[in-house]
Order: structure tokens, then sequence, then C-alpha cells
């Protein structure tokens, strides 16, 4: 093998060598990414700086939600933490969301409540705006009606990163296991998501996909005047206004089970679609550089193994090569996925993490393509 290795490269031409080149050269830029990103933030020692008691508004948007908040709202009202409030608005429902809500008020002097008083366009904006002018505290952490009560660590894990001097805490939120391909499918994807995005604030090129447990302080809303100009948006909400807020060195990531949000939901083939095109909306919405090195890596990944194949179909002597750096690759993704996994207690999804992780850049080719002619046409 050696000596066949030798005579290969002896004998072949500049076409050949520059061919197989690219093909170590994308090797080596996706293992740096795997390294930097999600390996870093799979053994991220979170800052164990000391907790103080900074008070804090744990803000819920909810619309026709009775039943959920039977369920929930009064774990939520049952943290372990000595100074916050829960924030209900009310986005003119038409249940007894509002006779729910009105029934603890009365046993829990820290729920607060406000809303919409009629229907209106643009209502889930409009909430969330009054929402920051009702907020009692300047720290403030949007959390949904179906999510169960968090554990006590919760708030005072947040409460560490704003005394340790950051203005945006990124938190995980995960959905509820339930049976089904597309429940599975989004839980996937929306672990893909995240961990990226939180990969992404490690390395100083900030960005968040999920407004939901997503701290940050209110203030920064009104500076840049909140939803200015961004009121028609379809698919994103405070995602728009914490994307311009998040900066560098000024954030935190929280890659812990005992600081993770999770919501019980429905999950079929609407919502999962609806979970891609929200993410090709946003990383639209992104600084240039930011979508630079977005697209840069997703692009790496698409063609990086049809050139590995390519390579091992026309210089077959090359295959023991190939075949171990692509071990290396393939090993490094594998203790990053799980250890993440772990770390965040998302169960029994890692083989189908593992295969999706590896197919998804040629699903969401098609995907995005689908959704940008969609959007041509509006």
């Amino acid at each position: 093998m050696p000596h066949e290795l030798v005579t290969f490269f002896q004998s072949a031409g500049t076409g050949d060598l520059i061919f197989i080149g690219s093909v170590i050269l994308l090797w080596l830029l996706l293992l740096l990414y795997e390294l930097l990103f999600h390996l870093r933030l799979a053994f991220y020692k979170m800052s164990s700086a000391e907790s103080k008691n900074i008070p804090l508004s744990i803000i819920i948007v909810e619309r026709n939600e009775e039943e959920n908040l039977k369920k929930n709202l009064t774990g939520w009202l049952s943290i372990d933490y000595p100074t916050y409030e829960v924030l209900v608005v009310d986005d003119f429902s038409e249940d007894n969301s509002l006779t729910t809500i009105g029934l603890l008020r009365l046993q829990h002097p820290r729920l607060k409540l406000t809303g919409l008083s009629q229907e209106t366009r643009y209502s889930q904006k409009l909430s969330r705006n009054l929402a920051m002018k009702a907020a009692s505290f300047n720290e403030v952490v949007f959390v949904n009606p179906s999510m169960q009560m968090p554990e006590n660590h919760w708030l005072t894990g947040i409460a560490g990163a704003f005394a340790d001097g950051k203005k945006v805490v990124v938190g995980y939120t995960g959905l509820v296991p339930s049976t089904g391909f597309f429940n599975k499918l989004y839980r996937i994807e929306s672990f893909f998501q995240q961990t990226e995005s939180m990969a992404f604030c490690l390395n100083g090129i900030p960005y968040v996909v999920n407004e939901e447990n997503v701290a940050f302080r209110k203030q920064a809303y009104f500076d840049m005047n909140g939803f200015a100009g961004k009121i028609s948006e379809d698919y994103l909400n405070l995602e728009l206004i914490l994307n311009d807020i998040i900066k560098r060195k000024e954030n935190a990531v929280l890659p812990a089970g005992n600081l993770t949000l999770r919501k019980e939901a429905e999950a079929g083939i609407t919502e999962y679609n609806e979970l891609l095109n929200k993410s090709y909306r946003l990383y639209s919405t992104l600084s240039f550089v930011k979508k630079l090195i977005i697209r840069l890596v997703n692009f790496m990944k698409l063609i990086w193994i049809p050139m590995v194949i390519v390579c091992l179909a026309v210089y077959p002597v090359l295959w023991m090569i190939l075949m171990v750096i692509l071990f290396i690759l393939l090993l490094f993704y594998i203790i990053s996925l799980k250890r993440l996994q772990s770390r965040l207690k998302e169960p029994k999804i890692f083989l189908s993490s593992f295969i999706y992780g590896i197919i998804s850049p040629y699903l969401k080719l098609v995907s995005r393509w689908v959704f940008t002619q969609r959007q041509k046409i509006k």
C-alpha cells in the first residue's frame, strides 16, 4: 500500500493533486468546525459566578390556552426563587383563559395579567410589546404556556449569568417526547438549530433561533424601538430583536439539562416545515458576516461527502486514507452529538439524529428552494 501511494503521487497530474488537496482541505475545515463549535459546546463549563437575587419577569403570551394554564401555571408560580413575577399576556382569548388566570391571581400575588382587548392584526408582536411595557423588572424571559414547570436551578442559572455581566442569556427548549415520526423529526431539527446557535454564541458570532428561554434586559428592546419597521414579518417575533441585541462577549449560553425548558406540543409535518421555514427566514435577517459563515459551513457539509465518493471512485488507491479521515471526522461528530444530548436530556434520538445530521443538508437544499419560490410568489 505505501509503495502504491508513492507511485500514485509521483505520477499524479496537477488536476489530480488539486482535487485531492481540496478534499483534504474541506476535511480539515469541517474537523476544525466540529472541534471549535460542537465539541467545545459539548464540554463547555458554564460560569460559576455567584448568583445574586436579581429580580426577573417570566412572561407568558397566550391565546386560548385554558387547559395548559390550568396544568402548568401553578408550577411557574411555585419556583424556589426569591424575587420574580409571572406576567401573562392574553392575546384576545375566546375560551376561559382569563377566568383561570383570575382565580390564580387571588392566591398568587406574583401573578400579573394584561392583554389585548380585541382582535388585532400582528397581535403576536403587539402582545410582546405590551409585555415589555407591563413587566415590573428589567430582566425578562419569555416562556410558552405549554411548558412544564422548570427545575429550581433555572432562574438561579439565569441570574448567575446576569450577575456575571451578561446581557443576553440563551437557554435550551425541548419538546416533550411523544409518538410519531414527525415529533422525533421536529425534536431533532430543533436540537440541531439550537445547539448550533449556542456554539456560534460561544465563538463570538452570536445569534438565537428561538425567543423562548432567552433572557435579556427589556431596556434593550426599547433602545431598538421594538418592532418598528419589522411588525409585518410573518415567521419571527422576538428573534428579530434578540439578534440585533445580542453582542459578542455579552451573552451566555446554558447548555444544561437542569436549565432546559420542556413544552408539550403537537408536531406533525406542518409544524416541522414551519420550523424549517422559520430558520430560513431567520438566517436571511442576520448580518452579512453571520450569513456568510453559516452558508459556508452548510456548503462544506453539502459537497464534502460527494467529493469523497468521487475521489474514491476515481482514485481507489486512496481508499485507506479516505476511510481514516472519514472515521476521524465521524468520531468527533459522534462524541459531540452524544455528549450534547446527554447534557440537554434529549433521550432516544441519538441514532436518528446521527443519520439526520448527515442527510439534512441535502433535504434542506430542496426545502429551502421550495420556500424561496413560495416567498417570490407572495
